[in-house]
């Protein structure tokens, strides 16, 4: 018993050491060169190591198995690209990627290491703002329109605008303390008015496009699904009273930046429109196989990716790339909606909007290959699988 507990504590240790790791790569992503450098090439693989050293059996869930099968198709199909240097960075950054889901499925499988995993992603947004801050904001004029640079994109913002919304509900959704719910519930409201700030200060028309629908399907489910008739009609004339009241104030703000002329712009004008009619064109032409990995890039007339997961997958892999991202997305949109309609569990719901709102994210730029963006959905992913096998255990008990 003594000997077990040990192992116990030895390897929450190694275990925390291990998201440690996680929280200074996060940080050092945009800190500085040298220190990514360190992130990149010393934590990460160190928090490989030390989880590898907690894994019991390399057991993987069928999200994993999918995006691994990716990874591997993706190496693959280095083989017919032609420009090598393209193709060697694609999987050198799928290697990183591969990594860091490997580490967070593991971890994930302790629930109460969960809540300190999405605190990655919150040290992750910290510094991509500290970097905003220090490098762009203090220098903008109207010779730079947007929050944008060439290590910060100005949509990089937006993807974890959307990602710390979301675990700003599910951590006061899984939080027990009372404090810690209650300042989790006031960070999920905060981060509705700083969606806004966020699409102006960036221009980005996905910011709205995203955290529209996210937010509408999260407050359903929690605020006026299960309640009362009454408290929904309450609710509902309240959130009516302060959006009339808001409206004018946001309107000329809105009116009166840089993202409502980008809104406006024809869809036809848009430089992005010419890149789909490019990536559809390279999907044909070199159907089923694809072009290589990431060389849609080399044939692009703007040397740009897609800015598409779906058309990114079968311009550069083929349909078996399409098929196994679709599949990525469809298997757990799927899985999560059979989970809430038989047992009505709101959890599922929310692991479901995650899902639908990740796969319309898709649309607007390459996830399966970017360690901070795929890794975040594989999270979830592992959560809603460790989630599931405890509701199994309880119905058992």
């Amino acid at each position: 018993m003594q000997l077990k507990k040990l192992r116990y504590i030895k390897g929450d240790i190694i275990g925390y050491t291990t998201i440690l790791c996680l929280y200074f790569a996060a940080f050092a992503s945009l800190y500085s060169d040298s220190a990514n450098t360190v992130g990149l090439y010393v934590a990460m693989p160190l928090a490989f190591v030390l989880s590898t050293l907690i894994n019991k059996g390399f057991h993987t869930n069928i999200y994993e198995k999918i995006l691994f099968a990716l990874f591997a198709w993706d190496c693959i199909a280095y083989l017919w690209a032609d420009d090598k240097e393209l193709a060697a960075n694609e999987l050198h950054m799928i290697l990183g990627a591969f990594m860091l889901v490997y580490v967070l499925s593991i971890l994930a499988r302790d629930e109460k290491k969960i809540p300190w995993l999405y605190g990655v992603y919150i040290i992750l947004y910290l510094s991509a703002w500290n970097y905003a801050i220090h490098n762009i904001l203090n220098i903008m004029s109207s010779a730079i329109d947007r929050l944008n640079d060439e290590k910060l994109n100005a949509n990089t913002l937006a993807y974890y605008t959307f990602y710390i919304s979301y675990l700003t509900f599910m951590l006061a959704e899984i939080t027990q303390k009372k404090l810690f719910k209650r300042i989790w519930t006031w960070g999920f409201w905060l981060m509705l008015p700083f969606s806004f700030l966020v699409s102006l200060l960036t221009a980005s028309r996905q910011v709205l496009l995203i955290q529209i629908p996210l937010y509408g399907m999260l407050i359903y489910i929690k605020y006026i699904k299960t309640v009362s008739a009454r408290k929904k009609m309450a609710f509902l004339v309240l959130t009516m009273l302060v959006a009339v009241a808001l409206s004018g104030t946001i309107y000329n703000i809105y009116d009166n930046s840089l993202l409502k002329a980008r809104a406006d712009t024809d869809v036809g004008d848009d430089p992005r429109m010419e890149l789909v009619r490019q990536a559809i064109e390279v999907t044909v032409t070199h159907f089923p196989l694809g072009i290589g990995s990431s060389n849609f890039q080399a044939v692009s007339e703007t040397r740009q990716i897609a800015h598409n997961s779906y058309l990114e997958a079968s311009a550069d892999l083929g349909i078996i790339g399409f098929s196994l991202y679709v599949a990525l997305m469809a298997v757990f949109i799927i899985r999560q909606w059979k989970r809430y309609k038989s047992t009505n569990d709101k959890m599922y719901f929310v692991f479901f909007t995650l899902g639908i709102i990740y796969t319309l994210d898709g649309v607007f730029f390459v996830f399966y290959n970017a360690i901070w963006l795929i890794s975040f959905y594989m999270l979830v992913a592992a959560h809603s699988e460790t989630y599931y096998k405890r509701a199994l255990c309880q119905d058992k008990d």
